[in-house]
């Protein structure tokens, strides 16, 4: 069930892609612009209400992707996105696209933020409170950015990548890979299946970059080692929701860990 899920999303982001169309290049952001497309934001008021902890055990949030272009968001079930376009002077404006389609026990706050993106015309920011206005009425909804470096910190553990071509007990029959982001450094370490290795991410918001990976030499069976480093090092995009920590290259899902506890 949670490689189906999995995959569903990683089909969406590929559907996101597909819907958007070529690229569009973003020149002379406003510096306040930079930061609100540099971070991931978590949902903390909507339509007045306030929103604590999880729902349906996922940290609702909205991400805008790396190309300038597009976002991602969800109200703790589903995943949603489209595109949006700043339009100067505080305006911005979403255009809904595609939408996962699971059933969750609370979904009302996904129905309400859909809603919220088809309404939105401007925003404010102040200080790390990112609101999502129409007219001069009260905020429809308040997002807090999220330090991405805190974010990431600790142990995760490997349970999906992708183009292996066999599955993935089959790549890693006795270990699973693991990384471990050290919250006070840029340093990362972990272990491929086999070895251990060392490098270190740059981390800019959501957009993230490993340096070249050392690792032991232990001789080792079988392509699933080989494919985890080769994977890590085109890594240009991280999202974390909740417990979950997943790995993109450009607009493709390539990697899945799950924190451990």
């Amino acid at each position: 069930m949670k490689k189906s899920i999995f995959s569903a999303l990683a089909v969406l982001t590929i559907l996101f892609a597909s819907c958007a169309g070529g690229k569009k290049v973003v020149a002379n952001q406003s510096s306040e612009q930079s930061e609100i497309t540099g971070n991931r934001w978590v949902l903390i008021e909507l339509n007045g209400k306030e929103i604590t902890g999880k729902l349906n055990n996922k940290e609702p949030f909205l991400d805008f992707m790396n190309d300038g272009t597009r976002y991602a968001a969800s109200g703790g079930c589903n995943t949603m996105g489209g595109e949006y376009l700043f339009g100067g002077n505080g305006k911005i404006t979403f255009k809904p696209g595609m939408s996962t389609m699971m059933a969750c026990d609370d979904m009302e706050t996904d129905k309400l933020l859909s809603e919220v993106f088809k309404n939105t015309n401007n925003y404010t920011l102040n200080a790390d409170i990112l609101s999502l206005n129409q007219g001069k009425k009260a905020p429809l909804a308040k997002f807090r950015k999220v330090d991405a470096q805190n974010n990431l910190a600790g142990t995760w553990t490997l349970d999906y990548i992708d183009g292996a071509g066999t599955t993935f007990e089959e790549l890693y029959p006795n270990n699973k890979p693991t990384i471990t982001f050290d919250p006070n450094s840029n340093k990362v370490t972990g272990n491929g299946g086999c070895n251990n290795f060392n490098s270190s991410a740059e981390v800019n918001g959501r957009n993230i970059k490993f340096s070249p990976i050392a690792s032991t030499r232990m001789a080792c069976q079988g392509n699933g080692e080989p494919l985890f480093f080769q994977t890590l090092q085109k890594v240009n995009v991280q999202s974390v929701n909740g417990d979950q920590l997943t790995l993109i290259v450009g607009d493709i899902a390539v990697m899945r860990f799950k924190k451990n506890k």
